[in-house]
C-alpha cells in the first residue's frame, strides 16, 4: 500500500510516517517548500494545502490518504485558517476522491463538541459547538472542517473522522492543564481539581490512524480517540514526579476569571475589537467532560497501548535525554 500523510512535518504526522512505515506502507510526505520528512524511504513532496494543482499530483497513485496538515497557530487572520482548514480540507478531499484513493482519514479535534455543563458525557453523536464564533479561529476552522469532512463521506467519499484529545509524547512535554503558568516555584492552573483532561499519548493516536485505514465498517464515521480522562487532582503529583520538579499547584478561581473577561468581551464590544479571549472560552476550556470511545474500541478495534502514567513517564525521559529545558 502507498500512503500520502498531509502535516508529515508535524508533531502527529510524524508519528503517523513512522507508524505506517513499520506496517510496510510506502509513505508520501506532503510538506509545506524548504521543510523535510525524517525517515528512511520517505517520498517528499513539497506542496501547500492552497493549491489545488500540488494536492492532485501528491495524490495521484496513492492507496489513502491522512490528512493532519491545519493550521495550528494562535494567531492570524479569519481568512488564513479558513483558506487551509477548511478549503484546504476540500481540496484534499476532492483530489482523493477523483483519484480513486481507497480511504482517507481527516485528523479532527475534540474542541468540535459542545460542553454544555460540568460532567456530560461526550460521543461522537453529541452535538456540535454550539458558539463556534465565540471561539478561536482555529477551533472554529477545525469544526466547520470536522462537518465539510463527514459531509463528504455522506456524499459518497470515502472518509474517516479521528478526534484526538490533548497530544503529547516523545519531544513534546505532556500538558499540565487547558491553561496555566509557572512563578516563583509555583503552578497556576485554571481549572477546578476535579476537571478532567484528556490525554492522547502520541503513539496511541498513530495506531488509531493506522486502524481507521482498514476497518471495513468505519467509512462516514466519527471516532473520539482519548487515552483516558485524568482528573487534574490527579495528574498533579504524577507530572510533577515525572518531570523531576517541586513545585506547588495554585488553582484559580474559575468563576471569578470568567467574569473578568465577561467585562472584557464587554469593553471591546463596546470598543469594536475583538476580545483577547471571551467568557465561552474560558467556560468551554474548565467543564468536564468525559470522552466516550467505545465506538473507536468496537468499530476500530482501538486500545490505548500506552497508559497516561506510562506515557508521561516516557515523554519527561525523552525530554531530559534531548537536553530540552523542563520548566515552562
Amino acid at each position: 500500500m502507498k500512503a500520502l500523510v498531509t502535516g508529515a512535518t508535524g508533531f502527529l504526522g510524524r508519528a503517523v510516517v513512522q507508524r505506517l512505515q513499520r506496517e510496510g506502507v510506502i509513505v508520501r510526505a506532503f510538506v509545506r517548500p524548504g521543510r523535510t520528512c525524517e525517515g528512511d524511504g520517505v517520498e517528499p513532496y513539497e506542496g501547500d494545502l492552497c493549491s489545488a494543482s500540488a494536492i492532485a499530483t501528491a495524490v495521484s497513485g496513492v492507496d489513502w490518504v491522512v490528512h493532519a496538515g491545519a493550521r495550528v497557530a494562535t494567531t492570524g487572520k479569519w481568512e488564513e485558517f479558513a483558506e487551509v482548514n477548511i478549503r484546504g480540507t476540500r481540496r484534499v478531499i476532492g483530489a482523493a476522491r477523483a483519484a480513486g484513493v481507497q480511504r482517507i482519514v481527516h485528523i479532527s479535534s475534540l474542541s468540535v463538541y459542545d460542553v454544555p455543563r460540568d460532567d456530560v458525557t461526550i460521543t461522537e453523536d453529541s452535538p456540535y459547538e454550539s458558539e463556534a464564533n465565540a471561539r478561536g479561529h482555529y477551533s472554529r476552522s477545525k469544526l466547520a472542517a470536522d462537518r465539510l469532512a463527514l459531509w463528504e463521506a455522506a456524499h459518497g467519499a470515502p472518509v474517516v473522522v479521528l478526534r484526538p484529545g490533548l497530544l503529547y509524547g516523545p519531544g513534546k512535554r505532556p500538558p499540565l492543564a487547558r491553561q496555566s503558568f509557572g512563578k516563583a516555584g509555583f503552578k497556576f492552573i485554571l481549572a477546578t481539581r476535579q476537571y478532567t483532561l484528556p490525554f492522547s499519548y502520541i503513539d496511541n493516536v498513530a495506531d488509531a490512524v493506522l486502524l481507521a485505514l482498514q476497518a471495513p465498517d468505519a467509512i462516514g464515521r466519527a471516532f473520539t480517540v482519548v487515552d483516558a480522562n485524568v482528573p487534574q487532582a490527579e495528574l498533579v503529583p504524577a507530572y510533577r514526579a515525572a518531570a523531576g520538579e517541586s513545585w506547588r499547584a495554585v488553582f484559580l478561581p474559575v468563576a471569578l476569571i470568567a467574569a473578568a473577561a465577561w467585562g472584557v468581551e464587554r469593553g471591546c464590544r463596546l470598543a469594536r475589537r475583538r476580545p483577547p479571549v471571551t467568557r465561552h472560552q474560558i467556560q468551554r476550556a474548565t467543564r468536564r467532560a468525559l470522552y466516550d470511545c467505545s465506538r473507536a474500541e468496537q468499530l476500530l478495534g482501538w486500545r490505548p497501548a500506552v497508559g497516561v502514567q506510562e506515557g508521561i513517564q516516557r515523554t519527561f525521559a525523552s525530554l531530559r535525554g534531548a537536553g530540552v529545558e523542563q520548566s515552562v
